[in-house]
């Protein structure tokens, strides 16, 4: 059980961390883009400024369309329909931009110029539908965190709890049996013993298991 609700706690915290590294730059990369679209003439940084808002446009629109289901998955999460809608909007507004990329196909001089559509969507459309999902999936994967997180603690305090009941058992046990064999005399000597390291054992476990319910109350 630990191991299970561990891995889910780490899948959901590397995959808000990853899709939103991914994603985010698209902002600013449609953004260089639009300027490289407007400017009137080229500069030495034209091309590196394209292929680097290229790239990540690219990264941010692979990680909507493809990865992030798949880290879902693997998470065993799944956005609510609301988040989900945000997911595709986003992907949406990417779409006419990768299209303008790849018109491109690689060579800065080959894109449109002065565009005031392009302009107006990576502005008004692009910007705001990435950083409206972006926001809306960290809320989302980081409450269902905490829930996964508590519910986590819950299961663990049960288990405990269990385990303190199957420890107070085994005592009572051995002590009987303690008895038992005293009441018999020297045919129980050798069962006597093991009844005590048994009672030893419970009592060192019960001590562990105090200690570790202690930590997780706190």
């Amino acid at each position: 059980m630990h191991s299970y609700w561990a891995t889910l706690m780490t899948n959901l915290t590397e995959l808000q961390n990853t899709a939103f590294t991914a994603i985010g730059p698209s902002r600013i990369a449609a953004l260089s883009l639009m300027a490289l679209v407007n400017q009137e003439v080229e500069n030495k940084n034209t091309a590196e400024v394209f292929n680097l808002s290229a790239k990540r446009l690219e990264n941010a629109y692979k990680m909507l369309s493809v990865r992030l289901p798949e880290l879902l998955k693997e998470a065993d999460h799944k956005f609510p329909d609301a988040v989900a809608e945000k997911q595709k909007a986003a992907l949406d507004a990417l779409q006419p931009v990768m299209n303008y990329i790849r018109a491109a196909d690689g060579k800065v001089h080959d894109l449109p110029k002065q565009s005031a559509e392009f302009s107006n969507h990576c502005l008004f459309v692009l910007e705001p539908a990435v950083s409206s999902f972006l926001m809306e999936m960290t809320q989302n994967l980081l409450g269902t965190q905490k829930q996964r997180s508590q519910t986590r603690e819950k299961d663990m305090l049960e288990a405990i709890t269990s385990a303190e009941s199957v420890g107070r058992n085994i005592q009572l046990i051995a002590f009987n049996a303690s008895i038992e064999a005293a009441r018999i005399g020297d045919m129980g000597k050798g069962f006597a013993v093991i009844a005590t390291e048994i009672r030893e054992l419970s009592g060192k476990t019960q001590v562990l298991l105090d200690d570790i319910a202690g930590f997780l109350r706190t």
